[in-house]
C-alpha cells in the first residue's frame, strides 16, 4: 500500500467523525474504499467505537463483515470501560476515606463526561492528579488495594517529570499485553498518580499545573463513587493541547487525542480569554497551534476565528511555519514509526528523534538543552539497556 493510499484511508475514517459530515456525501467517496483496511486502522487508532456509533447513527449500509468487525470492538470496549469505571470507584471511594482529593484526568473524564457514551473514548490507564504532599499516601494507598508500583527517575529516560511511578494490578500483569493499548485484552488498568501537569520529553518543558487545582470542577464519572474534581474545559483544552502535540513529538499514537479536542470545541463551554492569557503565561504557543491547527484540519473541530491568528502570532516564525504544513501525513509519519530492533536502530532514532524534538523548542537555549540529553548518554534508556 502507498503512503498516499493508506493517508487517502485514514482520512476517510476521520471524515466520518466531522460534526457536519453528512451520511449520503461519505458514503459516495466509499466506493474503492477497502474495508479491511479502513477497519483494521480504526482499531488501531482506537476510533472503532466512534466510527461504528456514527455508522450506525446513520444507518449506513456498508458491508457486513466491517460492520460486524467494528460492533465487536464497540462491545470489547464497554465491557472494558465498565471495568474501568468500577477500578476507578475502588480508588475514588478509597481517597474518600482518607481524604485525598485527586483530579481525574484524560480518558476517565473525556469518556463520561464529553462523549456520548464511555465506550467511545478508549483509555490505556487510569491518570489521577495529587498535590505533592499527597503522592506518598496515595501511593501507600494503592498497595493496599493490591497494585504493585514501579517506579523510574525522572532524570533518565525522557526526563518525564509529571509522573515517576506507575500502579498495576498482579493479575493485570499476568493479561496479554500489546504494543498498541487499544488492543490489550485485558480488563484492568494501569494507575498513574500524577503530581503535576507538565509535558516534558528529552529537554522540552512545558507545565501548566499552577491554578489547576484552584480552578477545577467536580463531576461524577461513576454512580458508584462521589463526585471528583476535573479540570474545567477551559484548562482541559490546553491540557489535552499539549498532551496531543507531546503524543507527536514522542511519536505516539495520537488520533484519540485528535477526537478529544473534537469534542471539547463541540461544547462551546471553553473560555477563549482566558485559554490565550493561559497559553501565554505557560508559553505552550506553538503546541496549542498544533493541536488546534491539526483539530481544525483534520477533524472539523469548530473554533472562533481568531484564535489561531492569535497563537501564530505567539509562536516563533520557523515552527509557525512548519505547523502550516503538517497534515495527516505528517501525523502517519511520526506515529506510525517502526519498531527499534537493534541497538543502531536506537542511536539513529536518537538522532532523528531529536532533530524533530529540537524543532519544537522555541528558543535557542531550549533546544540546546534538547540536544544536552543525547550528549549525556549515560543518562539515556539506551545506555542504561547497555549496562544490563
Amino acid at each position: 500500500m502507498t503512503i498516499s493510499t493508506a493517508t487517502a484511508t485514514t482520512q476517510h475514517l476521520l471524515d466520518a467523525l466531522r460534526p457536519q459530515q453528512q451520511s449520503d456525501q461519505w458514503l459516495t467517496q466509499t466506493q474503492q474504499l477497502n474495508w479491511d483496511d479502513f477497519v483494521v486502522r480504526a482499531i488501531a487508532f482506537g476510533l472503532a467505537p466512534q466510527v461504528f456509533a456514527r455508522l450506525k447513527q446513520w444507518d449506513a449500509k456498508i458491508p457486513p463483515k466491517a460492520l460486524a468487525k467494528l460492533a465487536v470492538t464497540h462491545k470489547m470496549q464497554a465491557q472494558r470501560s465498565e471495568a474501568i469505571y468500577a477500578q476507578l470507584a475502588q480508588v475514588l471511594n478509597a481517597c474518600a476515606r482518607a481524604d485525598l482529593q485527586p483530579v481525574a484526568l484524560k480518558g476517565v473524564h473525556l469518556a463520561a463526561c464529553y462523549y456520548p457514551e464511555p465506550a467511545q473514548r478508549p483509555m490505556n490507564d487510569i491518570d489521577l492528579l495529587f498535590a505533592p504532599d499527597e503522592l506518598p499516601q496515595a501511593e501507600a494507598l494503592l498497595l493496599e488495594l493490591g497494585y504493585g508500583g514501579k517506579h523510574k527517575s525522572a532524570e533518565t529516560g525522557a526526563r518525564v517529570t509529571k509522573h515517576t511511578s506507575t500502579f498495576r494490578r498482579e493479575e493485570a500483569e499476568n493479561g496479554k499485553a500489546t504494543p498498541n493499548p487499544y488492543l490489550s485484552a485485558s480488563l484492568d488498568r494501569t494507575i498513574e498518580p500524577h503530581s503535576s501537569l507538565e509535558e516534558s520529553w528529552f529537554g522540552l518543558k512545558v507545565d501548566i499545573t499552577p491554578g489547576i487545582r484552584e480552578r477545577a470542577d467536580t463531576a461524577v464519572l461513576t454512580p458508584n463513587a462521589p463526585a471528583c474534581h476535573v479540570l474545567n474545559p477551559t484548562d482541559l483544552l490546553h491540557h489535552i493541547c499539549l498532551h496531543f502535540s507531546f503524543h507527536l513529538i514522542q511519536g505516539a499514537p495520537s488520533f484519540v487525542q485528535l477526537t478529544d479536542l473534537l469534542v471539547i470545541t463541540q461544547t462551546n463551554q471553553v473560555d477563549w480569554c482566558p485559554f490565550l492569557q493561559r497559553v501565554a503565561e505557560a508559553k505552550s504557543a506553538g503546541y496549542v497551534l498544533a493541536a488546534l491547527t491539526l483539530a481544525q484540519k483534520l477533524v472539523g473541530a469548530p473554533l472562533p476565528d481568531h484564535i489561531l491568528a492569535n497563537l501564530a502570532a505567539q509562536t516563533p516564525n520557523s515552527l509557525r511555519q512548519r505547523i502550516a504544513q503538517m497534515d495527516l501525513a505528517y501525523v502517519l509519519r511520526r506515529t506510525q514509526q517502526k519498531p527499534l530492533v537493534t541497538l543502531g536502530d536506537r542511536l539513529q532514532r536518537g538522532v532523528k528523534d531529536r532533530l524533530e524534538i529540537a524543532r519544537w523548542a522555541p528558543t535557542l537555549a531550549e533546544k540546546w538543552r534538547v540536544w544536552q540529553t543525547a550528549v549525556q548518554f549515560t543518562r539515556t534508556d539506551t545506555a542504561q539497556m547497555l549496562k544490563k
